[in-house]
């Protein structure tokens, strides 16, 4: 999987949207469905990645756990725990939450920690163009 393509996608949707949150639900064959944050329309659960599990039906799979989501700032604690619990197998974002978090609201919980604390850990990765990521916010 090409997760540069799929993570400039994301930003391409976060500057689309005006917002520094884009996201991208990928699954094993390349079909995926997008989203960003909407929760000035949509109440304050419409973030891109609630946005994307949402349309998760969408997508041709056997099994959540080979479907990939990627997400320019870390998912915050809900989004984590959303992710969880619709069993997504691998999670990879742009710029991490103290990042974020130095340009506006965010709960410091990592997503790591919220996954440490499920039955099930999906594989997390960050850092995948930060900068870009970090740019959205500006």
């Amino acid at each position: 999987m090409n997760i540069e393509f799929w993570m400039k996608m994301a930003i391409d949707l976060a500057k689309e949207s005006k917002t520094p949150f884009g996201a991208v639900l990928v699954d094993p064959e390349g079909q995926h469905v997008s989203g960003y944050n909407t929760t000035i329309l949509d109440g304050a659960v419409a973030h891109a990645e609630i946005n994307c599990i949402n349309k998760i039906k969408q997508l041709d799979h056997d099994r959540a756990e080979e479907l990939t989501l990627i997400t320019t700032v870390e998912p915050c604690p809900m989004c984590m725990s959303a992710i969880i619990w619709a069993g997504i197998g691998e999670v990879i974002y742009g710029c991490d939450i103290p990042t974020a978090a130095k340009y506006g609201n965010q709960i410091n919980i990592r997503a790591k920690e919220v996954a440490a604390e499920s039955w099930y850990a999906p594989i997390i990765n960050g850092g995948i163009l930060e900068k870009e990521c970090e740019k959205l916010f500006k």
